[in-house]
């Protein structure tokens, strides 16, 4: 765990703004997505709550996603330029 946060700290500043970008985007994704899910609460529609779930789904994979190829990628460029 103590290498995952000293890589998380140690990122190149681009690729981290890149990162904190696609972070941000997919918080907004997550709070459109419980818009739909407590929407969903008051209608009860379930292709209401099906839409919900799935962008809640995809907002937290591509959450992950950037986390994951951000370390990936600042290790890629730190390891060509040695």
């Amino acid at each position: 765990m103590k290498l995952f946060i000293s890589k998380l700290k140690n990122i190149d500043s681009s690729i981290s703004n890149v990162c904190n970008n696609g972070l941000k985007f997919c918080f907004v994704l997550s709070l459109i997505s419980t818009l739909f899910l407590s929407t969903y609460i008051s209608i009860h529609n379930p292709n209401l709550f099906y839409f919900g779930i799935s962008i809640l789904k995809s907002s937290l994979f591509f959450m992950a996603f950037f986390i994951i190829c951000a370390i990936a990628t600042d290790t890629i460029k730190k390891d060509l330029k040695r």
